[in-house]
């Protein structure tokens, strides 16, 4: 590929403008042109959702496109839930467990090591940071400026989950990133179900499911965690072996109510139970050293992810 195949495949804007037309091109001709579209707030399981989706009702799933769409596929987003989508799935997980996976993915583009060089496009992410393993000593920070600097809805967790629950409709399935680890078929049958009209083929949601679990996806076993991968650990409830007790309490302040509406806690008094993280020290890359955190806690939620 030369310099220019290079140049346009890198192109935000081409592949941003292509993605935007390849929307409207779905919502405008329902019909003529039957799309699918799952989305979701980022880190939410998207991508594996869609895979999953698009390989049961067996549609092309493009990704990074310079050009729009203009045939039968899926069409994969982080945008609101709009009612305009004539067949859409919502990726939904519980956002503290966003949270750590975001941090996760940002902190990527960090050096190793005590007091680095960040980056200036991750310097407003990542305020006084030390080393990027303290990640509880950071998340509280980390979770402060998500909010923050999430001016468009389209930017705030908790605004994305509440507009699902107001634009929703008969045809619009839900694919909870937890229910799909806990009931992959059972999860897959009410989304298609629902975005479809019609009966679900158990043989081949059963198919669907297995082919894109995460031991086939990553080739380790769901828990075991690499960083630095785009699948890293493939766990729900994992943000309980992170969350500070200010982490708690500054994700309350700005998520709570969408925690609770979204069906993750009953109420938001799982802020006052919670003490502290459920792992000893933080957990690092071998042969990586960081200084001590912030001492742990006893306790937890009173449930594991939904």
């Amino acid at each position: 590929m030369g310099r220019i195949g290079r140049r346009l495949q890198n192109s935000r804007f081409l592949r941003a403008s292509a993605h935007k037309i390849s929307i409207w091109i779905g919502c405008t001709f329902p019909e003529e042109i039957p799309m699918v579209f799952v989305v979701g707030y980022p880190k939410s399981g998207t991508t594996w959702a869609s895979k999953i989706v698009a390989d049961y009702l067996q549609l092309p799933f493009p990704k990074h496109a310079l050009l729009p769409m203009a045939f039968p596929c899926l069409i994969h987003g982080h945008e609101l839930l709009s009612p305009k989508f004539p067949r859409a799935a919502y990726s939904m997980r519980d956002g503290r467990d966003v949270m750590v996976s975001y941090y996760f993915h940002k902190s990527k583009r960090i050096p190793e090591g005590d007091w680095p060089t960040v980056p200036p496009r991750h310097r407003r992410w990542f305020p006084d940071l030390d080393n990027k393993h303290n990640i509880q000593r950071n998340l509280p920070a980390f979770i402060e400026a998500h909010a923050k600097l999430s001016k468009d809805p389209m930017d705030h967790w908790g605004r994305h989950i509440e507009t699902y629950f107001e634009r929703r409709t008969e045809r619009t399935g839900l694919l909870r990133f937890e229910d799909l680890l806990a009931d992959g078929p059972g999860t897959l049958t009410r989304a298609v179900e629902a975005m479809t009209g019609k009966r679900a083929d158990p043989e081949r949601i059963r198919w669907s499911i297995e082919k894109f679990s995460f031991e086939r996806q990553a080739r380790r076993k769901r828990g075991q965690e690499q960083r630095g991968t785009f699948l890293r650990k493939g766990q729900a409830g994992d943000w309980k072996n992170h969350f500070t007790k200010e982490a708690a309490e500054v994700f309350d302040h700005h998520f709570g109510e969408a925690l609770v509406l979204a069906g993750y806690e009953k109420d938001r008094s799982w802020v006052s139970r919670w003490t502290g993280p459920v792992t000893s020290t933080e957990a690092a890359p071998e042969g990586v050293a960081i200084r001590n955190t912030q001492g742990n806690g006893e306790g937890g939620s009173d449930r594991a992810s939904a």
